[in-house]
């Protein structure tokens, strides 16, 4: 598989991922209580087992789930991380928008710094692919959809294991509230701005220019924190 499909398809079950919190929240599945059969889920998301096992294998990394031989897959009885998680959502609740994208805004900057020292050749290649994926994707669809996963890959490319948990807690909160009451305001920024952000950011990365990738994050997040005022 080339490089631009495996991108592809990390954009893919990150997004099956979200689907599968939405579902345990939507039934109301509780610690303990087993996730629908496989079939039935390829079938109700539209997705190959491949990609599904892709998100089961992530849900059981953070400690949501846990898969017994022969009886299926289980949400866990002690969830650590998204415990972590809805807390953290929670709190931020009580926060403005603002405050939380200047905190991830923060904590980007720095994985950004980080990605530079830490980062391979292939690192970057995957980056640039998941970026191609998103502009295709926008050329098809007029639509950024994925944009946020690319933004957890950024973080998975740190080198840092507590900076890739941290990133992905604060992201997938603020995941929460962007497509909530926020999402109009949001939606104000250009996807074109949006995707040329990225081509600059993933190029200063390319060339190791560590002040230059910083201020290019920076920026790209404040324009969203400009829309928010």
């Amino acid at each position: 598989m080339g490089i631009e499909n495996r991108a592809a398809r990390t954009l893919l079950y990150e997004e099956v991922v979200r689907d599968l919190y939405q579902i345990i929240d939507e039934e109301h599945l509780r610690p303990g209580d087993k996730l629908p059969p496989e079939r039935e889920l390829m079938e109700q998301l539209d997705v190959s087992r491949n990609v599904l096992r892709e998100a089961f294998r992530v849900l059981e990394s953070r400690g949501v789930i846990v898969s017994h031989q022969g009886k299926g897959r289980f949400l866990r009885k002690q969830s650590h991380l998204r415990e972590s998680t809805e807390s953290l959502s929670k709190n931020l609740e009580r926060c403005s928008m603002m405050e939380a994208y200047e905190v991830r805004q923060l904590l980007e900057v720095k994985g950004v710094e980080m990605i530079i020292r830490n980062a391979s050749e292939k690192d970057i290649d995957e980056l640039e692919n998941a970026y191609k994926v998103l502009e295709k994707r926008f050329i098809e669809t007029g639509k950024t959809k994925g944009e946020f996963e690319l933004h957890k890959l950024y973080a998975a490319k740190t080198g840092s294991v507590f900076m890739t948990q941290t990133l992905e807690i604060v992201l997938n909160a603020i995941f929460d509230m962007m497509y909530g009451k926020f999402s109009d305001i949001l939606e104000e920024v250009s996807g074109e701005e949006e995707l040329e952000s990225h081509r600059q950011i993933i190029g200063a990365i390319r060339k190791r220019e560590k002040d230059k990738a910083g201020k290019l994050m920076y920026e790209h997040l404040q324009s969203s924190i400009d829309s928010l005022k």
